[in-house]
């Protein structure tokens, strides 16, 4: 897929383009980097695979829009 098509895709899914340097693509709860057009497949039949992507939960330290916070406290139920 080229980066035109994988931008179009990412929007679709919820993701905005937050670093073009790196290719970094987030949602206040999701940061994912190195999406670029080595790494996206379309196959045949229309899947797309992302492979060697760098994922990780968006914490407002990251400086995209995050707003998840990471604690080491568990809250049984």
């Amino acid at each position: 897929m080229s980066d035109e098509e994988i931008a179009t895709y990412m929007q679709c899914m919820g993701f905005e383009l937050r670093n073009p340097r790196n290719w970094t693509y987030a949602t206040p709860e999701i940061y994912l980097s190195n999406i670029h057009d080595e790494n996206v497949i379309r196959s045949e039949s229309g899947n797309v695979f992302v492979v060697d992507c760098d994922i990780r939960i968006n914490t407002p330290e990251l400086n995209s829009g995050g707003t998840r916070l990471l604690t080491r406290e568990v809250e049984f139920r």
